[in-house]
């Protein structure tokens, strides 16, 4: 009965179904009891006698009056309408004296008896800490012993705000002050800038500043920040991943996504109509604000267009450098050349390849090893070095060398040389055969096919 006492003290009264108004607020401070002087008993006549059911009575009543803080006559009709609303502004504070929430409508009705009340156009402001985080705003609100219980309706829209804003979407939410907790389904989406989650649930724990996905999350990505106000360019949607679920603090960008991970991605520069690249990883962590997320092995990745593909261990993606990187032992290929080695970085500015350890490159028939190399896809430049063995299957031509630089060109053929360093090749020459003698014509040099 409390609820209908401070909703009332929250809202003006408007007119009512029984042609009354006015100004008076429901629940308010009670004037001062005027006290009048006791009439004295007549000579020999004793006052009447209050019976046990008359205390019962009186009992009742006064606990009625306090609970409900409203007219007795209020509380005996049982059968009246629910109060009229100008406009209905509810406020919480923490044991603190800090603001906790607010909660503002321009009209409401107001049911007395049940303690509920309808709002339409509900807007209010969550606080942590006394300072404001997130601003709401809905079609509609049911609020329940003065906000106990809150449930929004229609088109939800909750901003975070601050330097790392987002918008949390759906089409019906619950929202329990006294847990910390709201509830999102119907829809619910998930946005900043970069990013969007949707899911069939999404809970959000205020205390704790963290957002649970649930239901099959979809995580999106654009190439560009775009404005929470403004609609997503579909063309610079860079990636598209799924999870079993997802966990995300929105204050410091902490992203988990529970496997399998499944990633659909699209390298710059190319159409929507190619296929993307298809990554699949045991688990995805990452950070949405410093733009790093890290792949669980085991990681896999497969792309069509470039005939290309990776097997690995945990493979981290840097997008704001656009680097990618692992510390473990991996193999992939690209075209025709083969690639394995114990670690791998990938620099997509410079569009270059290193392999720091354990490189080996493979072509056919032919490779090289080395303890280090690198390659850059755009110039098709090729270095090694460090114990750099180079062997080709014509001849069974083995080169070594301490480093090797070179052009890998159309069909796999590379120039190499080695500055100022001592190479050793062993060439296999084939038996000459049977027959005739013939004049040895002088042949072009053979290029050495990687």
């Amino acid at each position: 009965m409390g609820g209908g006492a401070a909703l009332g003290r929250a809202a003006e009264l408007g007119p009512t179904s029984g042609g009354q108004s006015g100004d008076a607020t429901v629940g308010g401070p009670r004037p001062p009891v005027k006290r009048f002087p006791r009439r004295p008993s007549a000579p020999g006549r004793r006052a009447p006698a209050v019976t046990r059911g008359g205390h019962l009575l009186l009992l009742s009543l006064l606990l009625v009056a306090q609970g409900c803080g409203r007219p007795l006559t209020e509380a005996s009709e049982e059968s009246a309408p629910p109060f009229s609303f100008r406009s209905l502004d509810l406020q919480q504070r923490t044991k603190e004296g800090l603001p906790a929430w607010t909660l503002k409508s321009p009209e409401a009705r107001y049911n007395i008896r049940s303690g509920v009340a309808r709002a339409l156009r509900p807007e209010g402001v969550i606080f942590v800490k006394g300072q404001p985080l997130y601003r709401l705003a809905a079609t509609t609100g049911t609020v329940v012993n003065d906000g106990a219980v809150i449930l929004l309706e229609g088109v939800i829209r909750l901003q975070r705000l601050g330097p790392n804003p987002l918008v949390v979407e759906a089409d019906r939410a619950l929202w329990i002050p006294g847990a910390s907790l709201m509830r999102f389904d119907l829809a619910p989406a998930v946005r900043d800038e970069r990013n969007r989650v949707t899911s069939k649930i999404a809970l959000l724990h205020l205390d704790r500043d963290l957002l649970e996905l649930r239901g099959t999350p979809r995580l999106e990505r654009w190439s560009r920040p775009t404005p929470l106000s403004a609609k997503p360019d579909a063309n610079r949607l860079e990636m598209v991943g799924t999870a079993r679920a997802v966990d995300w603090q929105p204050g410091k960008g902490s992203l988990l996504g529970e496997g399998p991970v499944t990633i659909r991605r699209r390298p710059p520069g190319r159409s929507p109509k190619e296929a993307p690249q298809v990554v699949t990883a045991s688990r995805l962590e990452g950070n949405t604000l410093r733009q790093l997320y890290t792949l669980r092995g085991p990681v896999a990745m497969n792309d069509p267009v470039d005939a290309s593909w990776f097997r690995g261990g945990a493979l981290t993606v840097d997008a704001k450098e656009q680097s990618l990187s692992t510390a473990a032992p991996f193999e992939g290929q690209r075209g025709a050349l083969q690639a394995r080695g114990e670690e791998l970085r990938l620099d997509g500015a410079s569009t270059t390849a290193t392999i720091p350890r354990a490189c080996q490159l493979r072509q056919g028939g032919d490779g090289v090893s080395a303890q280090r190399c690198q390659w850059n896809w755009s110039s098709q430049a090729v270095e090694a070095e460090g114990d750099v063995r180079f062997q080709r299957q014509a001849n069974q031509q083995l080169t070594r060398a301490e480093r090797i630089t070179g052009q890998l060109g159309t069909g796999g053929s590379i120039t190499a040389t080695t500055p100022g360093g001592r190479v050793i090749t062993r060439v296999r020459v084939p038996p000459p055969a049977k027959g005739p003698s013939r004049p040895r014509v002088p042949a072009k040099p053979e290029p050495i096919v990687f």
